[in-house]
């Protein structure tokens, strides 16, 4: 087991490396990047929304889109980099006067408007991470899991249609339900379940690429995610595995959607099941390296019948990072997001890290569940309603201000709270589920008409 020491050594070495220069970070969420906060190099938080908790941070450089612009957006449709709105300006020139003096830019993952700036500003700003356009290319589904299979990853078996031949996929359906995929998408969406295949032309989605994937729907299975760090010396570590929550309905209308992570529930596989994970976590981050990848990253699995079946690589943090680094910092040793600035850095890992079967013996037991908002309105928090009481150890984070309205899919809050909340990941406790309605009764709004999306993605470019 990692020491206490092992955790400040390579804290002691980010801290060498960064040799006086200021550290900022730049996410979709600005409490995401807490676990930074361990670094006294951090001075700056600029993210879409939820700004970084810290009396430490000024005012002036804790800057979050959603305050600027008195409006939280769905994280999985927005795209910064497509924002020309008069807030996302004003974003865009406080960021590039918060670089203009010798800086590190760690980024919840990369962006164009990043990418920009590193190359502009040169002489005082350093990217920890990926430019935007070599990391896209990890974005691409249909590419990396057919390289992954390659290297012996067990996948869905994911088959690829044109449009045009969509026809073809009908036959599909007729031997149980099915599941399309676009091929750039997040937290759930362009994701679509078919039962028949009457349902195939109205649910197609719709991408730019013109084919989507096609896989058959794994009945019964648990929804695993994984994080790691790839090193420049090809060295993997992995992080804390959780169950995830997916498509919980008081929570997404997605029938896909991210809901958030239980750390507990993962204790429930068995032992070959873990194993599987593990590899498939290290072949991964083998396979990124040998694509000159750097950082952390994240898989989202299947675990069926014992056996771990491959979905998908985040080539970033995910939204389970957070609550892992906490984990990890509980158990001082070293988080992802120190791990990821020091192979960002240059410095290299210390020690061969834990194996998921030594995460899921030690790590505390702990959750988080995301609560969107699932009404058709912009919803805002209810003045005169207090939100309700949680249980001891149970904390309401990024929580939606009392002076931003929430867009339809945005999230309105995360619950974070000891022990488990799932077994199967598909549904909640008894308790969990009626804290769920409690708090989304402190929301409500106008109803707005809101663009049907059967199941499209909104294209990253």
């Amino acid at each position: 087991m990692a020491t206490a020491l092992h955790s400040d050594v390579l804290l002691g070495k980010v801290r060498k490396a960064l040799d006086g220069r200021r550290l900022i970070w730049f996410g979709t969420r600005g409490e995401d990047g807490e676990a930074l906060l361990r670094l006294p190099e951090l001075e700056a938080s600029f993210a879409v929304t939820a700004p970084l908790r810290s009396a430490r941070i000024p005012a002036e450089a804790n800057v979050t889109l959603e305050h600027l612009a008195g409006a939280r957006p769905d994280l999985d449709q927005h795209d910064i980099d497509l924002d020309v709105s008069e807030a996302a300006e004003e974003f865009r020139r406080r960021l590039l006067r918060e670089v203009s003096t010798r800086c590190v830019v760690v980024t919840y993952r990369p962006a164009h408007i990043v990418s920009a700036m590193a190359f502009s500003m040169t002489e005082t700003m350093t990217l920890a991470g990926l430019f935007k356009d070599r990391q896209l290319a990890f974005e691409h589904k249909p590419w990396v899991e057919t390289a992954l299979a390659r290297h012996d990853v067990r996948t869905l078996g994911w088959r690829y249609f044109a449009d045009e031949h969509r026809w073809s996929v009908r036959r599909l359906a007729t031997t149980g339900p099915i599941v399309l995929r676009a091929n750039r998408a997040s937290g759930g969406v362009g994701i679509v379940r078919i039962e028949n295949g009457a349902q195939v032309e109205t649910h197609w989605p719709a991408d730019a690429e013109g084919f989507v994937g096609v896989a058959p729907f794994l009945d019964g299975a648990t929804p695993l995610n994984l994080s790691g760090c790839v090193f420049r010396d090809g060295s993997v570590h992995l992080h804390p595995p959780s169950v995830q929550l997916i498509g919980l309905p008081d929570c997404t209308e997605r029938p896909f959607g991210y809901c958030g992570n239980d750390f507990a529930a993962v204790a429930a596989l068995s032992p070959g099941a873990l194993d599987e994970l593990d590899a498939m976590g290290r072949t991964v981050g083998a396979w990124l390296h040998s694509e000159r990848y750097v950082g952390a990253f994240g898989i989202d699995a299947l675990c069926t019948d014992d056996h771990v079946h491959f979905t998908e690589v985040n080539p970033r943090f995910q939204g389970s990072s957070a609550l892992s680094a906490d984990v990890a910092q509980q158990m001082e040793v070293p988080d992802l997001f120190l791990e990821h600035v020091a192979a960002s850095l240059g410095v290299d890992p210390q020690g061969p890290g834990l194996t998921v079967r030594e995460w899921v013996a030690r790590q505390p037991g702990c959750s988080h569940i995301v609560v969107h908002n699932t009404s058709l309105a912009v919803a805002t928090r209810l003045p005169d309603i207090r939100l309700p009481t949680v249980p001891a150890g149970t904390r309401l984070t990024q929580l939606l201000p009392t002076d931003v309205a929430a867009l339809p899919g945005a999230a309105l809050c995360r619950i974070a709270t000891p022990g488990s909340v799932t077994t199967t990941g598909f549904e909640l406790d008894g308790a969990s589920s009626a804290l769920v309605s409690d708090l989304s009764a402190c929301f409500g709004g106008q109803s707005v008409t809101k663009r049907k999306e059967p199941p499209r993605v909104a294209q990253r470019r």
